[in-house]
């Protein structure tokens, strides 16, 4: 049995609206199939995304939030400086 060790590096946690902003920027420069395969979004990115949904119990209400997990820190600190009006 063969163990992979995967770090980590950072969470990037953003709201719907900003997401769908990235996104579609990220789509008019990549093909389809990065923002689609995460083993691709991964390697091109430097990220993989996933949706994260928890209560605001002051509201009673779920908050839908996408959590961005880096794992290269080069492309991390490209996202930030790219992105970081939507932060």
């Amino acid at each position: 049995m063969v163990h992979i060790a995967v770090e980590l590096l950072k969470t990037v946690k953003l709201s719907q609206a900003n997401w769908l902003k990235i996104y579609n920027d990220i789509a008019k420069h990549h093909p389809p199939s990065v923002l689609l395969v995460r083993s691709k979004m991964r390697k091109v990115l430097g990220f993989t995304s996933r949706t994260h949904s928890e209560w605001d119990m002051g509201v009673i209400n779920r908050i839908e939030q996408i959590h961005l997990d880096f794992f290269s820190e080069n492309k991390y600190t490209m996202f930030l400086l790219k992105y970081s009006e939507y932060l």
